[in-house]
C-alpha cells in the first residue's frame, strides 16, 4: 500500500486528491467541453513525429554517458527552404526540468526556435535529458528499478551535457558549435559540465541562456513554499518508493490529463495551474498550451527534483546536492554541500530574461551575472515576460528569437581557400537577414507558414529576371 502511493508522489501528487472530486463534482454540475477547443493532434504526437508533420527533415541519433545513460538527440539538419546541413554550422538546444524537446517546437511553425534556426541555415541538433520519455534507456539499468533514478543535477551536467556536445562534434566533423541555447534547467546543466570539464568551454562559440537558472533564492512561485519543507518532503517520497518524479504517463498525470478535458471549468483551472508555475503569460497560442499536456511534465529523477528545492532555499548560491551532514562529510569534506565555482565557466554566455519571471527572477539573474568567468551580456526582455513565455509567448520571434539570432555567427563554415561559389551562400544569407527586416508583423502571424516562405515570396516579387530566380533556387538546395 506504501509504495501504491508513490504515483501521487509529485509536485502535483497531494493536491490531485482535491482534483479527483472535483472530477465527479464538476462533471454533474457543468457542460463537457467541446473536443475541438482542445483537439491538436500534436498533443499524442512524439517529437519526431512532429517535426516531420511539420515538414522538416529529421535524424534520430543515440548518445551513451559515461555513466551508460542512453540519450536521444533530435537533429533537423536543414529548413525547409533545404539548405544542405554539409555546410552548415550546429547549434545545440537543451530544455529544462520535466521538458523534452517539445519545447523549442510547441508553437507555431515560425514561432519556434529550433524550426527559426534550421529555415536560417543552422544544422539543429535538440538534447533530451535522462530520465524523460526520450531518454529513459540505460546499457544495463532498468527504468523500473530504483538503481536507474539516482541521479540529480550533479550528474546530469557532469556527464549529459559533455557527451551530447562531443558526440555532435564527432558526427559534424566540426571543432566547435555555433552556440549551446539552454532554456531554465538546460543553462544550469551547462553551467555544471562547463565547471566540472573545462574543455566544455572551448567547444562552443557561445552559449545562450534563456530563463538560466542557478540561485534560485528568489523564486516567487508555489514552489518555494514547498521548498521549505523539502526535508519532510524528501523523506515522504522515500517511504512511499518513490523513483521517477511525475511521469507523463503515471497515474498522476493521467487523472490530471482526464480532468483538464472535462469541461470549460477545468480547462481554466489547468491553465491557472501552469501559470502558478511559470508566471501569468499576457500573449500565449491556445494551440500550444492544448498540447503541452501530451508532453508536460515528462519525469525526472526524485532527486533533480530535490536539488532544485534545495537550492530555493539554500540563499544567494548555487549548490551541489545536499546528501545529509554525514554523506556530505563523505563526498564534499564538509557538512554542507559544495558550491559551484561559476566563474570557471569560461565560455562566452549572454544571458536574456524575464522582468516578470517567478523562477529565474531578475535578482538571481544579477547574482548570475556577476559570477560567471566570462558574461558578454545580460539582455532583460521588458514586457512583463515571464518564464512560460520564452516557449510559448506570441511574442517570442521579436522579444527573444530575434535578438538571439543576432548574436550568433554565421550559420555556413568558413574555407580557407574562399570562391566565389563559396562567396555567394553566405552573401545570401546576409541578404536573407537583412530582408527580415522588410517583412512587417512577423509577431502576428500564426499561419503555418515559415519566415523562411516568407522570406522566399518575397525573393519572387524581387526577382524580375530568371537569372536571379535560377541563383536563388540553386542557393535553396
Amino acid at each position: 500500500m506504501i509504495c501504491w502511493m508513490a504515483s501521487w508522489g509529485s509536485h502535483l501528487g497531494f493536491p490531485l486528491i482535491i482534483i479527483l472530486v472535483l472530477v465527479i463534482g464538476e462533471k454533474l454540475l457543468l457542460p463537457k467541453l467541446d473536443s475541438s477547443e482542445l483537439d491538436n493532434k500534436e498533443r499524442y504526437m512524439t517529437t519526431a513525429e512532429i517535426i516531420r508533420n511539420r515538414g522538416y527533415p529529421l535524424e534520430i541519433h543515440h548518445v551513451v554517458t559515461e555513466d551508460g545513460y542512453i540519450l536521444e538527440l533530435h537533429r533537423i539538419p536543414s529548413g525547409r527552404n533545404g539548405i544542405s546541413a554539409n555546410r552548415s554550422r550546429p547549434i545545440f538546444l537543451q530544455h529544462g526540468l520535466l521538458w523534452n524537446d517539445f519545447a523549442w517546437l510547441m508553437n507555431p511553425t515560425n514561432n519556434s526556435l529550433a524550426f527559426i534556426l534550421a529555415d536560417r541555415g543552422f544544422d539543429v541538433w535538440m538534447g533530451n535529458s535522462r530520465g524523460n520519455s526520450n531518454s529513459r534507456r540505460h546499457v544495463s539499468l532498468d527504468p523500473e528499478k530504483e538503481e536507474y533514478w539516482k541521479f540529480s543535477w550533479d550528474e546530469m551536467g557532469r556527464h549529459d551535457i559533455p557527451a551530447c556536445i562531443e558526440y555532435v562534434l564527432d558526427v559534424t566533423e566540426q571543432k566547435k558549435l555555433a552556440a549551446y541555447v539552454g532554456y531554465s534547467l538546460g543553462c544550469t546543466l551547462f553551467f555544471i559540465g562547463a565547471i566540472n570539464k573545462p574543455k566544455v568551454n572551448d567547444q562552443v562559440d557561445l552559449m545562450i541562456g534563456l530563463g538560466a537558472t542557478s540561485s534560485i533564492a528568489h523564486l516567487d512561485n508555489f514552489y518555494y513554499y514547498l521548498g521549505l519543507f523539502v526535508k519532510p518532503y524528501h523523506f515522504l517520497l522515500r517511504m512511499t518508493c518513490t523513483t521517477v518524479f511525475h511521469s507523463n504517463d503515471s497515474f498522476s498525470s493521467n487523472l490530471l490529463k482526464m480532468f483538464c478535458d472535462s469541461s470549460q471549468f477545468a480547462a481554466e483551472l489547468c491553465l491557472h495551474l501552469l501559470f502558478l508555475i511559470f508566471g501569468y503569460s499576457e500573449s500565449h497560442y491556445e494551440s500550444s498550451l492544448n498540447a503541452i499536456l501530451g508532453h508536460y511534465p515528462d519525469g525526472s529523477s526524485v532527486g533533480a527534483a530535490i536539488q532544485f528545492l534545495q537550492n530555493s532555499i539554500s540563499g544567494e548560491s548555487f549548490n551541489h546536492f545536499d546528501y545529509g551532514c554525514y554523506e556530505n562529510l563523505k563526498r564534499y569534506g564538509s557538512c554542507t554541500p559544495a558550491q559551484y565555482n561559476l566563474s570557471l565557466v569560461t565560455a562566452p554566455v549572454y544571458l536574456i530574461s524575464g522582468d516578470r519571471d517567478p523562477i529565474a527572477p531578475p535578482k538571481d539573474i544579477m547574482w548570475l551575472a556577476s559570477k560567471l568567468g566570462n558574461l558578454k551580456s545580460s539582455i532583460q526582455v521588458d514586457s512583463s515576460f515571464t518564464h512560460g513565455d520564452f516557449i510559448w509567448s506570441t511574442r517570442a520571434m521579436e522579444l527573444v528569437y530575434l535578438p538571439l539570432i543576432r548574436l550568433l555567427p554565421m550559420p555556413y563554415l568558413n574555407s580557407s581557400n574562399t570562391t566565389t561559389s563559396s562567396i555567394f551562400p553566405v552573401a545570401m544569407y546576409i541578404f536573407y537577414q537583412w530582408l527580415q527586416n522588410l517583412i512587417p508583423d512577423v509577431k502576428k502571424r500564426t499561419s503555418e507558414d515559415t519566415v523562411s516562405s516568407s522570406y522566399q515570396k518575397t525573393f519572387s516579387r524581387i526577382g524580375k529576371t530568371r537569372r536571379f530566380k535560377l541563383k536563388f533556387k540553386r542557393f535553396a538546395r
